[in-house]
């Protein structure tokens, strides 16, 4: 009777050891899950630290450089979008144009140059160029300012969009040779570039813009 007595307690011994056991093994594998999980790349937070830059101070510098880091990126490409965020080099490029489309102006006509300089008020009798301190008519010399001020900002919007227009074109010649390299070869990889483009947060007209490379660039 004692023997059966022990061998019930030792049975049951086990028996409570075994869920602290699998709790063990449990951990091991939970700690490995969370060594899995791929830190972002560290030139990936260069480029969103300097697009970030550029849109606060609207810093031409800090996107050119962006568009450098983006363009050393090596080129991946992956059918199967992980649920995370995402950090490869697809994403840069869809950031960056993002950033640029936030700042350029879509009514820009760089056509369209500004005034090299401005004829005062014909009432002043001066020549281009003269100094408003040389208008003695308080009137007629601050119209003659308000018209220097309004040329002078709209020479230095349209020296930033022609700027920004030449960065674009840079940033729009690397991806696209990205996307023709890395995404455009295989099927299924252009079906899931597709299915990112489709969700991106990019302007209707940037999206028309790359659905329309690729579509190109596939018929070709």
């Amino acid at each position: 009777m004692r023997y059966a007595v022990l061998i019930t307690m030792m049975a049951l011994g086990c028996a409570c050891q075994l869920p602290a056991q699998g709790s063990q093994t449990a951990a091991p594998a939970a700690r490995h899950n969370s060594q899995v999980k791929k830190p972002m790349s560290k030139q990936y937070e260069q480029i969103i630290a300097q697009l970030a830059l550029f849109q606060k101070k609207q810093d031409l510098p800090a996107l050119s450089q962006a568009i450098s880091l983006a363009a050393a990126l090596p080129n991946d490409a992956s059918a199967v979008a992980p649920s995370a965020l995402l950090t490869d080099k697809l994403s840069a490029w869809l950031a960056i144009f993002g950033a640029l489309d936030s700042e350029i102006a879509p009514d820009f006509n760089p056509e369209a140059l500004p005034q090299m300089t401005v004829i005062p008020p014909p009432e002043s009798g001066l020549p281009a160029g003269a100094s408003p301190d040389s208008i003695k008519d308080p009137a007629v010399r601050k119209k003659y300012e308000e018209a220097l001020s309004a040329n002078k900002l709209s020479t230095q919007r349209f020296n930033y969009q022609f700027k920004l227009a030449e960065q674009a074109e840079r940033a729009e010649a690397e991806a696209e040779d990205f996307i023709a390299t890395a995404w455009l070869p295989d099927p299924a990889l252009t079906a899931a570039l597709k299915a990112r483009l489709g969700k991106a947060k990019l302007v209707p007209a940037r999206r028309t813009k790359l659905q329309e490379f690729i579509n190109a660039a596939k018929g070709s």
